[in-house]
């Protein structure tokens, strides 16, 4: 027998926009640079690959990442070495910046500042 399920609601579960500030975009690209420098092409595909599936997570379910040092900033773990800091807004999600988790902490509060201007 054949069941009826509203897969509609899933199905249509509504997304929200992202938007890549030009920070965001200049840390992925030297990431996927230093990565294929150590690496190989394979190993910057998985990246790009876990990444999008992260920020799909993160579309359907904003507040998934905990707060970063309790500001208004997320942190999402990519990779053991990698996070993406995003801005949750009511109507889309602002990715700000790939961080490399073994850099200066020291930077990365400026570097917030200025990619969520």
């Amino acid at each position: 027998m054949h069941s009826t399920y509203n897969l509609q609601r899933v199905i249509r579960q509504e997304m929200k926009q992202v938007i890549w500030t030009p920070i965001a975009k200049e840390s992925l690209q030297h990431t996927v640079d230093f990565i294929q420098q150590l690496w190989n092409d394979q190993i910057v595909e998985e990246f790009l690959n876990q990444l999008d599936y992260r920020i799909t997570q993160i579309r359907r379910n904003p507040e998934l990442a905990p707060a970063f040092s309790q500001s208004e900033f997320r942190q999402l773990l990519i990779h053991k070495t990698v996070s993406l800091f995003y801005r949750n807004y009511p109507n889309y999600i602002k990715l700000l910046l790939i961080w490399d988790n073994r850099q200066n902490p020291a930077e990365l509060s400026q570097k917030l500042k200025d990619a969520n201007k």
